[in-house]
């Protein structure tokens, strides 16, 4: 089966109590505890998968996970981790980028026209050397 960071997210969740899709979705939101949420089409999607690898059964109560599940989880414990580590980063990062691109247009936008004016080719310049500092070091 190919490797799913949902997948192990979902497992996580139903790892010590059987849960309906609403409650693996809560128990999602609340282990990242910052403004994500997963969606409906990422999570009935890696059920089917969990479902048809073995990895979750169904019961009338939802789904929780099996012994194959179990196995499962713990072979990719270590790159779960690490993938998780980068997705808070990321998304923490992204989350600090927009406040400062937000703030940077509040403060053009409040600035006295005539500087902005006057200024305006360098402050492009000044952004446009950000973003080729940042393509270089891909």
């Amino acid at each position: 089966m190919k490797y799913h960071l949902s997948d192990m997210l979902i497992l996580e969740q139903v790892s010590m109590e059987t849960k309906k899709p609403y409650r693996i979705i809560k128990g999602i939101i609340l282990k990242f505890q910052m403004d994500y949420k997963p969606s409906t089409g990422m999570i009935y999607p890696a059920i089917d998968r969990l479902l048809k690898a073995g990895f979750i059964k169904k019961t009338s109560e939802g789904f929780i996970i099996t012994e194959a599940g179990k196995k499962y989880r713990k072979e990719n414990q270590e790159n779960y981790e690490m993938l998780i580590s980068n997705f808070m980063d990321n998304k923490l990062f992204f989350r600090n980028l927009r406040k400062a691109i937000k703030d940077l247009i509040n403060s053009i936008k409040d600035a006295d026209k005539g500087y902005i004016k006057s200024h305006q080719d360098e402050i492009i310049s000044q952004i446009g050397n950000i973003a080729e500092g940042v393509r270089n070091r891909k």
